[in-house]
C-alpha cells in the first residue's frame, strides 16, 4: 500500500500539471486580448439608434481575465488542499484499520496457540496416566509370578519395594514423577514368611528387610529342616536361602543347587 508522502506526491504532481495548463490558457487569454488592444482601432460602428457606442465588459478586459485567471489558481490550490486533507484523514483511517485487524488477528493466534499448549497438556497428562496404570500393572503382574514360581522370599521384598526386581520399577516411576509404595498386604506376607520361616527353622530371629533375610543361620544348619519337610518347606528354605543376608557375618545368597549339595553333604546316605 502506497504511503501517505507517495500519495500526496502524486497529487502535487497531477495538480502541478493542471495549474501549468490552467496558467498557459489564462496567459493565451490575456496574450489574445492585449493583440486585440494593440490592433488598429476600427471605425466606430455608426451610433445605434437613440445613443453611443456601449462600454466593453469588464470580464472581457485584461484586468479582468487575470483576475479570473487568479481566481481559478485559487480554487484549484483550496481544492488540492481540500484532497491533500482528505488523503491523510482516509491514510489515518487505513492505518486504524489495520491496526484493529492486526490486534484481531494477533489476538486469535494466541488464542490457537493456548488451544494448542492445551492439548498437548491434555494428551501429557493422559499419556502420564496409562503409563502410571501400566506400571501398576507390570509391578503386580510380576508380584504374581513371583508367588507362582515358588520364590516366595523374593515376592515379599518386591512388593516391600526392595531388591533388583524392583529397581527398575522405581526408575520408572521416578520418570513419571511419582514414588512406589507398597503393594497390598505386603506387610501380612512379610510376617506369614517369617513365620512359618522361624518354625521351619526352629528360630526366632529371621527378619525379611532392606538387608534381605537376616537370622536364617547357615545353610548346613536348616539341613535337617530342608530334608524333613515336604516340597513346600524344600522351595520355602531355597527361597529364603537364594536371598541371603546382606548383613556382614551372615549366610549370603546361594542357589538351590548349591543348597542342594551343602544338604547333601552333611546327610547320611539314604535319608534323601
Amino acid at each position: 500500500m502506497p504511503s501517505i508522502d507517495q500519495i500526496l506526491k502524486a497529487r502535487r504532481a497531477a495538480n502541478a500539471r493542471a495549474r501549468q495548463e490552467a496558467e498557459s490558457a489564462g496567459r493565451a487569454r490575456i496574450r489574445a486580448v492585449e493583440r486585440e488592444q494593440a490592433a488598429p482601432t476600427p471605425p466606430p460602428p455608426p451610433p445605434a439608434p437613440g445613443g453611443g457606442v456601449g462600454p466593453v465588459p469588464f470580464s472581457q478586459t485584461k484586468a479582468g481575465l487575470e483576475q479570473a485567471h487568479q481566481t481559478a489558481l485559487k480554487q484549484l490550490q483550496i481544492q488540492q488542499e481540500n484532497q491533500d486533507a482528505l488523503d491523510r484523514k482516509r491514510h489515518r483511517d487505513s492505518l486504524a484499520l489495520q491496526a484493529v485487524e492486526q490486534d484481531f488477528l494477533a489476538g486469535e493466534a494466541q488464542k490457537q496457540r493456548d488451544r494448542d499448549a492445551a492439548i498437548r497438556r491434555e494428551e501429557i497428562a493422559r499419556k502420564r496416566t496409562e503409563d502410571i496404570n501400566r506400571l501398576k500393572i507390570e509391578r503386580q503382574s510380576t508380584f504374581s509370578q513371583l508367588i507362582q514360581s515358588g520364590d516366595q522370599v523374593r515376592a515379599v521384598l518386591f512388593a516391600l519395594g526392595v531388591g533388583p526386581e524392583n529397581d527398575t520399577f522405581d526408575v520408572r516411576a521416578r520418570s513419571l514423577g511419582i514414588t512406589l509404595n507398597e503393594l497390598r498386604g505386603a506387610r501380612g506376607l512379610e510376617r506369614t514368611t517369617e513365620a512359618a520361616l522361624n518354625r521351619v527353622l526352629g528360630r526366632t530371629t529371621v527378619d525379611i528387610g532392606t538387608e534381605g533375610v537376616r537370622g536364617l543361620g547357615s545353610a548346613v544348619g536348616s539341613a535337617r529342616a530342608f530334608v524333613q519337610g515336604g516340597a513346600d518347606i524344600q522351595t520355602l528354605l531355597a527361597s529364603a536361602f537364594g536371598v541371603g543376608s546382606l548383613r556382614e557375618g551372615e549366610q549370603p545368597g546361594i542357589s538351590r543347587a548349591r543348597l542342594g549339595e551343602l544338604v547333601t553333604e552333611v546327610t547320611p546316605v539314604g535319608v534323601l
